[in-house]
């Protein structure tokens, strides 16, 4: 069995991860430990606050304190949607304000992994971003998120958002239009409310893995590689 340690952004990743990436994981002889959330700050009667990513020294800290555990792979799920500035790669962020964003997206994601793997330097670091942010992987089923909040009519508009950014990944990362940002919209409309770390791991939970990949190529991407640590160990 090959122990799997990850770094995630916040809440709704550790649930998704704990709740649907875990179980799946492990039919592959993966075993997916206890996500870690990244540390973002220290509190001044000694606590600490996690969640968020606010710099590159805390996301490079917490690596480097997974990977002092030499028995273990390790992985993030961390948003490409508000990276801190500090993070390496402003060059190849900056490209995302082109025109054609939909189609350099994949690119964009791709070089920044790259040079995330080559920043920490360990054979044992399997970078991933997820493209835009997490919510993008909500939208691989407009139905399941229709039926999750019980407003079917809503379902053709959500997959007229997918279909016009050609993938749920690919949906615009702007702070008006990212894919978290629309769920919010789209259900306030119907007086309902979108609870990010509720609704989003619940409905992709009953989405399913497989659909997940299906519909997000970057995310498969990620999780092939995840499933051969097992398939490498047999």
């Amino acid at each position: 069995m090959t122990r799997l340690l990850i770094l995630v952004e916040g809440q709704t990743e550790e649930v998704f991860v704990r709740d649907t990436l875990a179980p799946h994981l492990a039919s592959f002889g993966v075993y997916v430990e206890r996500p870690s959330l990244v540390w973002t700050k220290r509190l001044p009667h000694g606590g600490e606050h996690r969640g968020g990513v606010s710099n590159w020294a805390m996301i490079h800290k917490d690596l480097l304190r997974l990977l002092n555990d030499t028995d273990a792979n390790v992985t993030t799920m961390l948003d490409l949607y508000g990276l801190p500035a500090d993070f390496h790669g402003e060059d190849v962020l900056s490209r995302l304000g082109a025109k054609d964003v939909h189609v350099d997206g994949y690119s964009v994601v791709e070089e920044l992994e790259k040079r995330f793997a080559v920043e920490i330097g360990n054979e044992r670091f399997i970078p991933f971003l997820t493209l835009f942010e997490f919510e993008a992987l909500v939208f691989s089923s407009p139905m399941e998120i229709a039926n999750h909040f019980e407003s079917p009519k809503l379902e053709s508009a959500i997959q007229n958002i997918v279909d016009a950014a050609k993938s749920p990944e690919l949906i615009n990362g702007s702070e008006s239009t990212h894919p978290k940002k629309r769920l919010m919209h789209l259900f306030e409309k119907q007086n309902h409310s979108y609870k990010p770390a509720n609704d989003g791991p619940t409905i992709l939970q009953k989405i399913g893995i497989q659909t997940i990949r299906d519909a997000c190529p970057h995310f498969n991407a990620w999780i092939t590689r995840l499933e051969s640590l097992g398939v490498a160990r047999q």
